[in-house]
């Protein structure tokens, strides 16, 4: 089983040397627990390696990503990565609807890759606001001309993700990030949503292991891998992300 690099310090070491070639790896967590910043160190590291990266931004402009880089001191091969920000709500008017969600979600899914030559690493960012943005496409009628939007559902998004995932495998050899904001409310995806959608769900929190080390690292799932199950102190350093063994 061939193996490629995190770009986190700290972190190849618990997940049997790096992440699988091919896999879809969830980065899950609430606001503020460094997900752009894990994307975009596995970002680089892939810069490093000579791979084919693409970066896709539905909310943050590459502005504040190239600022990140410069703070790192890897503006250099951020230039390199293509990034692109991509309107999601465009992508969803330019798509033909009908009743079904699962159609709609399908054609969202085929339009934003089709965008998307064939990297050997590919970050999504975010997942959540594609699958809210996209579930809420679904309409039905109401009286004779009018019509609603339906509320969202975790049904409505993971067909959203579940062809967004189908449409990542079909890139050969692609190992995929898909970000993913946590927390309550309609606003956020639902804990369970790519449960059974993503090979490896690393979720990044707002650590309970004390004040000197605020954020954790904890792999929930990881397939083919005999990785660790403790939650990890992180820490930002000059370098970047670095993930710490609790007996350190």
């Amino acid at each position: 089983m061939e193996r490629i690099k995190s770009g986190i310090i700290g972190l190849d070491k618990h997940i049997g040397g790096g992440f699988e070639k091919g896999s879809l790896i969830e980065i899950a967590g609430s606001e503020g627990t460094f997900k752009s910043t894990f994307a975009l160190h596995f970002a680089v590291q892939g810069i490093k390696n000579n791979e084919k990266v693409t970066y896709i931004s539905l909310e943050e402009p590459k502005e504040s990503f190239a600022k990140t880089a410069k703070d790192f001191g890897v503006e250099k091969e951020f230039e390199k990565i293509d990034f692109r920000n991509i309107d999601i709500k465009n992508v969803i008017q330019q798509a033909k609807f009908s009743n079904s969600s699962s159609v709609g979600a399908e054609e969202i899914a085929q339009k934003i890759m089709k965008m998307v030559d064939n990297p050997n690493r590919l970050i999504f960012d975010t997942a959540t606001t594609l699958a809210l943005y996209s579930s809420r496409t679904q309409v039905k009628l109401k009286g004779d001309k009018n019509w609603d939007f339906v509320k969202p559902s975790a049904g409505d998004i993971r067909v959203m993700l579940y062809y967004l995932a189908n449409e990542l495998r079909k890139k050969n050899d692609c190992t995929s990030l898909l970000l993913a904001e946590t927390g309550n409310g309609e606003l956020y995806l639902p804990e369970k949503v790519l449960k059974y959608i993503s090979d490896a769900k690393v979720e990044l929190k707002k650590s309970s292991l004390g004040t000197r080390t605020p954020r954790s690292l904890q792999i929930l799932k990881m397939r083919h891998t005999n990785h660790s199950l403790d939650e990890q102190p992180i820490s930002l350093t000059k370098k970047g992300l670095k993930v710490e063994s609790i007996e350190e």
